[in-house]
């Protein structure tokens, strides 16, 4: 693709102190900024005092979806065609960057832009039929200035992190590279690194990130046998925020941790004002952030950059700051290439299959032309000491040059090896003769020596090269242990048996404690009686019956969806099984190609599945719209009727009628901790069938013993005790 500009978003924190020195243009992508001269800069003061700054789009009200949309989007398409891509936020503290980047990791709809990529790229990748993707991903923690790896299941000092610089690209080595099978897995992953990052309460923030954390998905793509792969990642990162402690009132060890981020943010910015002035040395090595995002600032990455501001008086200065940062950035260019290379096992595969297919082209041709059956294969012993008498015999003058028989190239080479061996011999017979002194020194001896002289002297070269590989063959290398793909255990355990199944279940039963009012009575009536009501009502019960059959064919189209989706779960396991079992991947094996066209039509049925439940939930929308709206105008309308009737108060909604008590349902023998499950997911996936990996990640999550960043060893763990005596020494004060 080549060079190409950084992409820089601002979101604003909603507030409801906005100050008028911060202005949004109407084209909302400049923002204005004016500035008072302060007084005690004195009578001479060149201070501007308009300030204009201009990007790709001012994000204001925008919701977390529309982040995602509008930021890293097209990121993760970039990804998915072979380029590395790098979302990062900046800004001061408290400014919302990790609500951006990652979210409320406890609530569905306000998952920040990893949830919603490791969403999406999963999304993608099902749809993609004529691919093979390979998925990990990795967690990684710079916490005053010392890598710690938030994957790992026993944390320590993590000294075996190191960043390095491998045919010019960036990486870390010793940091765990997950491999992955379904967004559910990665979920569970990112949470439970969520759980170890190191965070702090402080005047501006009550969860202040202390710490800059980067979450990385590695993909490996390949199209069937192909040996091709396209490599590429997606790097995720929520800098910490840039402080002033005197507003943040900060001590002891959080002021220590806020002087570590406030030097690595000094030398980010640094370093990008001489990326952007194109200086001839970038001090990207300063620091470990600026390492780790060389690539993300002027090497092989597509990047995004999302600055997050305060609109407030009070942090005027912070959102200039940010504002000039992300002019800088802007100017950056990076240079992106999609990163092809060639798997040596199945270019290995494909070398021997066509050295095979040439020996049967050859042997097809010598048929043809009446040469018999001539063999095209290595020499074999037997062959090479026939062919060794007859050279002898040759240079004995036993027989003529025709009675040599020359099949193939490899036998000219192997008649050459051995007049070279039997040339050895006789040249070492002849010396042992001489030193014994049974060779007469004549004319013809003495030319005989000098020429052995010659030829030891290294004044002739032999003829031929010696073949020290013709007795070797081909054979098919054995994988390493570790080869065999991770069995996916959970795929079974996530499947979800018995969701959105039509079956009914007891209703609570009405409170029994007093007789209905009479307003509950008259509002009867009103539906019953009056004509408006009558009609109001039976709209709304026209709507609402609309509603419910709209939302039993959304709730078809999510079994729909997520029956494809175990399919290809299953398609793609049975795969990974088959080709580690067979130890290749021709594609030519019957059994290897059914697989392959189940799991293309599963991807063909989970495309048409998803097609046909957005195109369904784009008509449930407006219907809840207008049920809620109808009901809103039923119950107003019958406010007024009835304060005209009686002068009294109004109602706050609805009275709903409920349903009668049914029989207890068949449970099939679960017992109440999985029934509240499983009604728990039907639930879910009601509200929105695409949110069942997020809550099952969860729920993996609150049944593995968390690893919170306490228990950490080294200089992490003994910040966090520290941490906990100073609040304790705080509070007894």
């Amino acid at each position: 693709m080549g060079k190409s500009a950084v992409k820089v978003y601002i979101r604003s924190r909603p507030t409801s102190l906005a100050t008028e020195s911060l202005r949004i243009a109407p084209d909302r992508r400049t923002v204005l900024v004016d500035l008072k001269k302060k007084e005690e800069a004195g009578p001479v003061n060149n201070q501007q005092e308009n300030l204009t700054f201009k990007f790709e789009s001012i994000l204001q009200t925008t919701s977390q979806e529309g982040v995602f949309t509008q930021c890293a989007q097209e990121v993760c398409d970039n990804v998915l065609t072979g380029y590395n891509g790098t979302v990062f936020t900046y800004g001061q503290t408290g400014a919302g960057k990790t609500y951006t980047i990652a979210g409320d990791t406890n609530r569905y709809e306000q998952r920040g832009i990893i949830p919603r990529a490791i969403h999406y790229l999963f999304h993608e990748i099902d749809l993609r039929e004529d691919r093979e993707v390979q998925v990990r991903c990795s967690y990684l923690e710079i916490y005053n200035e010392i890598m710690y790896d938030l994957l790992v299941e026993n944390p320590g000092t993590a000294d075996n992190l190191v960043v390095v610089d491998e045919g010019g690209t960036v990486k870390v080595k010793g940091i765990v590279k997950a491999p992955v099978a379904n967004e559910e897995e990665t979920l569970a992953l990112f949470f439970q690194g969520e759980n170890g990052r190191s965070t702090a309460q402080h005047a501006l923030n009550k969860s202040s990130s202390r710490s800059h954390c980067i979450f990385t998905i590695y993909l490996e793509t390949r199209a069937g046998a192909d040996e091709k792969v396209v490599s590429s990642k997606l790097n995720l990162v929520d800098l910490a925020g840039s402080e002033r402690t005197k507003k943040t009132q900060v001590t002891g060890q959080t002021l220590k941790e806020a002087m570590f981020i406030n030097k690595s943010l000094t030398f980010l910015e640094q370093t990008v004002n001489a990326l952007s002035k194109k200086e001839s040395h970038v001090p990207f090595r300063q620091t470990k952030l600026t390492s780790v995002l060389r690539d993300a600032l002027g090497g092989n990455c597509k990047t995004v950059m999302i600055g997050c501001i305060w609109g407030e008086q009070s942090h005027m200065e912070e959102t200039v700051s940010t504002l000039r940062f992300a002019s800088r950035v802007k100017t950056l260019m990076t240079d992106a290439v999609i990163n092809e290379r060639n798997d040596p096992t199945l270019l290995l595969r494909k070398y021997e299959r066509q050295i095979y297919e040439l020996k049967q082209e050859l042997a097809m041709r010598d048929t043809l032309s009446g040469r018999g059956r001539i063999s095209y294969n290595d020499v074999g012993d037997l062959e090479r000491h026939e062919l060794h008498e007859t050279v002898r015999k040759y240079l004995k003058g036993e027989i003529q040059l025709d009675d040599i028989a020359i099949e193939n190239l490899k036998m000219i080479k192997e008649t050459f090896k051995q007049f070279r061996i039997v040339y050895e011999a006789l040249d070492a017979e002849l010396i042992e003769q001489r030193m014994k002194g049974n060779l007469p020194r004549g004319e013809d001896a003495g030319g005989m020596q000098d020429e052995v002289d010659k030829a030891e002297a290294g004044e002739y070269e032999p003829v031929g090269d010696e073949d020290k590989e013709a007795s070797a063959g081909f054979h098919i290398g054995e994988a390493p242990p570790n080869a065999r793909p991770v069995e996916d255990e959970a795929t079974e355990g996530t499947s979800l048996p018995g969701i959105f199944k039509d079956s009914s279940y007891p209703e609570t039963p009405p409170l029994i404690g007093g007789p209905i009012s009479d307003k509950n009575m008259a509002y009867d009536g009103y539906k019953r009686d009056v004509p408006e009501g009558q009609e109001q009502a039976s709209k709304l019960k026209q709507l609402t019956s609309d509603l419910k059959e709209q939302k039993r064919v959304l709730r078809q189209h999510g079994i729909e969806v997520n029956k494809a989706k175990q399919e290809i779960d299953l398609c793609t396991s049975q795969l990974k099984s088959f080709r580690s079992e067979q130890g290749e991947t021709s594609g030519e094996n019957p059994e290897e190609q059914h697989l392959l066209q189940q799991l293309k039509a599963a991807k063909s049925a989970y495309r048409q599945a998803f097609t046909n439940l957005k195109t369904q939930r784009t008509t449930v929308e407006p219907l809840v719209q207008q049920v809620a709206e109808t009901r809103a105008a039923l119950v107003e309308n019958f406010n007024v009727w009835f304060a005209g009737q009686a002068g009294e108060t109004t109602v706050e909604d609805e009275v709903l009628e409920l349903p009668p008590i049914e029989k207890e349902p068949d449970t099939g023998g679960e017992d109440m901790a999985e029934q509240f499950d499983r009604m728990e997911m039907e639930r879910v996936l009601g509200e929105d069938p695409e949110s069942g990996a997020f809550h099952n990640a969860r729920k993996t999550l609150r049944r593995k013993k968390p690893v919170p960043a306490a228990s950490y060893y080294g200089d992490k763990g003994r910040a966090e005790g520290v941490r906990r005596l100073e609040q304790r020494a705080a509070r007894i004060g």
